[in-house]
């Protein structure tokens, strides 16, 4: 038996046995992210394109499109408006090991699903932590060559959602192997170059990936086979990936990948997490109106991200040079550093020009890959520096939960009021898990439709 075949049929043998399979820990994990993503969701509705997206979803009765008070849609259709808005802000979550957001490629496909069915919260964990497991270990398997030059948005969101979709159908081991494989036949392109460029058709990968999640289902069922070694095809031999086949199996159940993801303090691509957090712990104690030079030497992953003059939010959120400059100006790493409005703030656009990159060579093991040094020197030739090795959110320095419910809060405080209080509740670590209650009923109650 493959790798490949061991891990799609653990996974449909895992979601057909139900939540009872699942370690309560790995539950509440699984929760968070849950709320973390649908909080991201509600923030991107403060940006026009997003709310243009979710109003092309018609009216229906099968699921619920987050952004829009009351609206729900056909399961194809949330599931678009949704994906587009989990990733819009740079605010969903990320998978730790590998380049992978995998709650992205998962959650807005099982949502639809799960509450379109009529599932309940335990359908919703089930899909949600098989499909992470399944997507997880394929971007840990198949390491693409660095620069990136294919984004995982585009081709590994495919096979996160078709798992998703065959959890939560629990469909047998033999029609869930043919909806992920053929799933990652559909793989996209998808230029990692657009996200630096700016293009923000680049945040509506996932949302394409959640339907060929729902059109890989459909044509395994009606009989459509897909090639059983798809995931070395695609990410080996066309993606010039390094295949690491034994990360396929290595551990199944012993630690899920959901316990590896990352929750985001900051809005921009993670790449750049270190970077923010050390010119954040500079801008408390330096005048920015001083400042002559700034210098960053940052992991090869982040120092690729160099462009001086984004012209899109989008684009903001993978430049080093904007990232550093507009937070040491904010004084604080928010939302407001990658906001539009900053893009052609004067002081920004000096502040970006005076940013030296160079490329931290030789970077440490894991969770130290992803380091960040910056040095700001002022104008009275006084030099001041701060390294950051392993940025807050992560495994290793994770978010408090009172940090987690202070995100929540500052996301929907303005669009979904009601929102961080019932987060809170979700998540309690003191009361036990409502498994049973239907997906609808939280949904509504999380987003304001029923006290």
């Amino acid at each position: 038996m493959s790798e490949a075949t061991e891990l799609l049929d653990w996974a449909a043998d895992h979601a057909r046995r139900g939540v009872a399979t699942i370690p309560e820990p790995v539950l509440r994990k699984a929760m968070l992210i849950v709320c973390d993503d649908l909080a991201a969701m509600i923030a991107a509705h403060t940006e026009d394109e997003v709310r243009q997206v979710s109003a092309q979803a018609v009216d229906g009765d099968e699921s619920t499109v987050v952004g829009v008070p009351g609206r729900r849609t056909d399961r194809g259709r949330a599931s678009v408006a949704n994906a587009v808005a989990a990733n819009w802000t740079e605010l969903d979550g990320g998978y730790r090991p590998a380049t992978c957001h995998g709650s992205l490629y998962t959650l807005p496909t099982a949502l639809a699903e799960v509450e379109a069915t009529n599932g309940s919260v335990g359908d919703l964990l089930i899909a949600l932590v098989t499909g992470y497991e399944v997507v997880t270990r394929v971007a840990r398997a198949y390491r693409p060559p660095l620069p990136l030059s294919r984004h995982p948005h585009a081709s590994l969101s495919p096979i996160g959602a078709a798992a998703a979709v065959g959890a939560a159908r629990r469909l047998p081991a033999d029609a869930f192997a043919r909806t992920v494989l053929g799933a990652a036949s559909m793989s996209m392109t998808g230029p990692f170059v657009n996200a630096t460029q700016g293009a923000t058709v680049r945040n509506a990968w996932a949302a394409a990936a959640s339907q060929l999640g729902f059109l890989a289902a459909d044509m395994a069922d009606a009989g459509l086979t897909g090639s059983p070694t798809a995931f070395r095809e695609v990410f080996a031999d066309v993606g010039g990936a390094a295949a690491r086949e034994e990360e396929l199996t290595q551990g199944l159940g012993e630690r899920y990948g959901v316990q590896d993801a990352y929750h985001k303090p900051y809005a921009c691509c993670q790449y750049l997490h270190s970077s923010v957090e050390a010119a954040g712990q500079l801008a408390k104690r330096i005048p920015v109106d001083k400042i002559v030079e700034i210098a960053v030497r940052a992991h090869p992953l982040a120092a690729a991200l160099d462009n001086k003059s984004p012209e899109t939010s989008l684009a903001a959120r993978f430049s080093l040079p904007h990232a550093v400059a507009a937070v040491l100006l904010a004084g604080e790493p928010d939302m407001k550093a990658f906001a539009r409005e900053s893009l052609h703030e004067a002081t920004v656009v000096q502040l970006r020009d005076r940013v030296r990159i160079e490329e931290w060579t030789d970077v440490p093991e894991p969770p130290h890959d992803r380091p960040s040094s910056v040095r700001v020197t002022l104008a009275d030739g006084s030099v001041h520096e701060e390294t950051v090795m392993s940025a807050l959110g992560g495994p290793d320095r994770p978010m408090s939960r009172e940090q987690l419910l202070d995100k929540f809060r500052t996301l929907t405080a303005e669009l979904r009021p009601g929102f961080a209080a019932q987060a809170e509740a979700l998540t309690d670590p003191d009361r036990p898990l409502d498994l049973d209650v239907p997906l609808r009923v939280v949904l509504d109650r999380l987003l304001g439709e029923v006290s």
